[in-house]
């Protein structure tokens, strides 16, 4: 395995022809490290997976059985140093030589601690959001699709970057270049079409936006095609007014990343606060969700409460704001087609929110297909916009221009 993953790397530089790294880096990011089979799923079991994920919405019918692979790969975090990303690869059986889609699709929020890495969820013992489910769900149907961990999961040096734009973008556009590296020099028939597709679910949109963002700076080799967003949450700042619940990881990453102008201490209520470390490393969304609060009023002190929906973060708590406009995602002026879903039930991102930033989308050059499903509340945006989210990537992928509201 080592000496295929040194001809994998060998292969990347002739595939992608990136500028090199300086010296002390060993690998460039999206070499590929280590590949390892987790099985295959025939079409029927795929269906009989998906019950769970889409009770309630139409089934779609599985066309491909398909295989999946444990995949390892470098990537940089947000300061520039290197690390290593673990990933869920799911690849469509097929009867002839064929080039398909690429789907990078990043999960929803499942916490920081290493216990709650989306590769690690088994939906039937533990429901973080059956992204694997999901993902099948799309390799059933033809697409490859690629699901990645974030930054930090499975890394005792640093806790996963949530929230980052720079370190979720760089794992997402990372995440393609070692799919292309992989599949094109496997013995796979199927092979990735130079359209690849990000896309993500609530936490999961940020990251698809943000890889929009810093594509033509860190992977213009990488051929984005389109964005897609199922309740995504693209204004960081937004999140802290709409889901409080969210809150105290972001501040705990945040001051992690940025040092002591980064204090949950004022922002927080003193029981949250006294014990952030302990309680964000050990709880799953399953739990951190009902301890913390929706309701701001429990989750905030009076004061950084009153600035926060007050709009005056950036009077009073200059450096907060300052870190939560710069990793703000989506508004970068990448120009890709977008697709965004939303519930219009949600109240983590609500429909008011994700309005403001599709018509900032839309100004800022992207053409734009905006569709809100009534009655769908934010847990429920994937199922009730998959069938739609198929359809634009298909499209698009065959060049058709893309549709907009």
């Amino acid at each position: 395995m080592r000496r295929a993953a040194a001809l994998l790397a060998g292969f990347g530089l002739l595939l992608f022809a990136r500028a090199p790294l300086p010296a002390a880096s060993l690998v460039l990011p999206g070499s590929v490290i280590s590949v390892n089979m987790a099985g295959t799923a025939r079409p029927l079991q795929i269906e009989q997976h998906e019950k769970g994920l889409f009770e309630g919405y139409p089934l779609p019918t599985m066309r491909y059985a398909v295989d999946s692979y444990r995949i390892r790969y470098a990537s940089t975090d947000f300061d520039g140093s290197p690390a290593e990303v673990t990933a869920q690869l799911f690849v469509p059986r097929m009867p002839v030589p064929t080039e398909r889609p690429l789907l990078v699709f990043g999960p929803g929020t499942t916490g920081i601690g290493d216990a709650c890495a989306p590769s690690l969820e088994d939906a039937e013992k533990r429901h973080f959001g059956a992204y694997r489910e999901n993902m099948l769900v799309y390799a059933g149907l033809g697409f490859i699709a690629v699901l990645p961990d974030y930054i930090g999961f499975d890394d005792p040096t640093r806790p996963q970057r949530y929230f980052s734009k720079v370190a979720e973008g760089h794992v997402m556009l990372d995440a393609a270049r070692a799919v292309f590296l992989y599949l094109q020099s496997s013995s796979h028939v199927v092979r990735p079409q130079r359209a690849v597709f990000v896309a993500g679910y609530s936490q999961g949109g940020h990251a698809a936006f943000a890889a929009a963002d810093i594509r033509g700076t860190y992977a213009p080799d990488v051929p984005l095609a389109g964005v897609i967003g199922f309740g995504s949450t693209n204004n960081v700042e937004a999140l802290l007014r709409e889901g409080p619940a969210y809150a105290p990881l972001i501040f705990y990453t945040y001051s992690r990343m940025y040092g002591a102008a980064i204090n949950p201490a004022e922002y927080l209520v003193e029981r949250f606060a006294r014990t952030l470390d302990s309680d964000v490393n050990s709880m799953c969304v399953d739990q951190f969700q009902a301890y913390y609060s929706f309701d701001g009023t429990r989750v905030y002190r009076p004061e950084f409460h009153s600035a926060l929906y007050g709009n005056r973060l950036a009077e009073f708590y200059p450096s907060l704001a300052a870190r939560l406009e710069e990793n703000m995602s989506g508004l970068g002026g990448h120009m890709l087609p977008a697709l965004l879903l939303q519930g219009a039930t949600d109240f983590i991102v609500t429909s008011a929110s994700q309005g403001r930033f599709v018509d900032a989308l839309r100004t800022a050059g992207s053409a734009v297909r905006y569709r809100v499903f009534h009655g769908v509340p934010h847990k429920g945006v994937r199922q009730a916009g998959f069938a739609e989210s198929i359809e634009w990537m298909e499209r698009i992928a065959r060049g058709e221009a893309p549709p907009t509201s």
